[in-house]
């Protein structure tokens, strides 16, 4: 069995397991290359047969989608549907009549909707969370992922060149999220990698402002978070804008947040432990007597999900690995004054690194 299912079955071997059951659309999408499955669960049993539980409404479509081969697709409800007789109307029942006693059953445990966790309270002691080795197999991405993280990355930057003329002409930032959206669609995104920030002048002091009506005006420096998702894998970047001439401290802030990320690009690499990574931009800040105002982790892998293993932090003794994809963003933010914060993405490579942005890291 090759390709992603050919992982999760060696998955299943080295950890001694008879079965594997595996919910949460990221997953799902991983393992199938459905985009947006809703309700699936995946059942692999211990000679690599496999079959995938999809909602009756969606049934047509993930059978037409699905990519792996040999995976059965099989149509459950939970509701009665006189007029589809071949349909699992119990999936808590059929999932267990497939599991017999005394099995060891592999789950992912960060992904527990309702379904989920009744099936793991019928299975009790059988279920081993295998969460931590479903992350470690997404982390390293194959030329497929990458090349799909890269147009994503490739519509974001564009759209947010598209949005520098209209800041500073009196759009306010819930305004300017809508265009940076829409935006984003024109560009072919499938869809937004998260919540767009937008957040100007004092605003700019919260790492997750909320937009709100406040107009954009000049004198003013912009936060702007935005990512796209493109063949369901996302973009993240973050840019600080300057409209007009911005004051002198937002200013020198911004170099010294400039002047770590560079630091830090130029420093990660494969093997490369990620807290060393974190300390290298905790550094930089130190000499400017900026780092008591950096007050989230540097970075995090992106993939499927925008926030993935690895988690760029203290404390962290994870090592880069290649084809990892990361995001670096050293911030500051000064009480309820002002922040500022610059973030790019990062392939980690056999030899180094490559900075996959194209966009500078200073706009206006």
């Amino acid at each position: 069995m090759g390709g992603r299912l050919g992982k999760l079955f060696k998955l299943l071997e080295l950890r001694g397991l008879d079965y594997i059951v595996l919910g949460g659309q990221p997953n799902i999408t991983y393992f199938t290359g459905i985009s947006k499955p809703s309700g699936c669960l995946l059942v692999m049993r211990g000679d690599g047969y496999t079959e995938l539980l999809t909602p009756l409404l969606d049934y047509s479509r993930v059978l037409r989608s699905v990519r792996s081969n040999g995976v059965v697709v099989l149509p459950y409800t939970t509701y009665e549907v006189r007029t589809y007789s071949e349909v699992i109307s119990d999936l808590i029942t059929y999932v267990k009549s497939k599991l017999p006693n005394g099995v060891k059953v592999g789950v992912d445990l960060n992904y527990v909707n309702l379904t989920m966790y009744r099936l793991v309270s019928v299975l009790g002691g059988k279920v081993t969370d295998i969460s931590s080795d479903i992350l470690s197999i997404r982390a390293i991405k194959d030329g497929h992922e990458i090349n799909s993280i890269k147009e994503a990355l490739r519509i974001a930057e564009d759209a947010l060149v598209r949005l520098l003329s209209d800041l500073g002409q009196g759009v306010t930032e819930l305004r300017a999220v809508g265009l940076l959206e829409k935006y984003l669609r024109d560009l072919g995104a499938h869809g937004v990698a998260f919540d767009t920030i937008v957040a100007s002048g004092s605003n700019t002091a919260y790492p997750h402002a909320l937009p709100s009506s406040k107009s954009v005006v000049s004198g003013e420096h912009v936060i702007v978070d935005l990512g796209a998702v493109f063949h369901s894998y996302s973009s993240d970047i973050t840019r600080t804008v300057c409209v007009g001439n911005i004051p002198g401290e937002v200013s020198e802030t911004l170099n010294a947040v400039e002047e770590a990320l560079v630091v830090a690009e130029d420093y990660v690499g494969p093997y490369i432990r990620v807290s060393d990574v974190d300390s290298k931009i905790r550094d930089v800040l130190s000499r400017y007597g900026l780092e008591k105002h950096f007050t989230h982790s540097s970075g995090h892998g992106v993939g499927i999900e925008v926030h993935e293993v690895p988690r760029i932090a203290q404390g962290i003794t994870e090592e880069l690995k290649p084809g990892m994809v990361i995001t670096l963003e050293p911030g500051v933010y000064v009480g309820d004054l002002y922040g500022v914060r610059i973030e790019d993405m990062v392939l980690i490579t056999n030899s180094g690194r490559e900075v996959m942005n194209r966009l500078s890291h200073k706009l206006q």
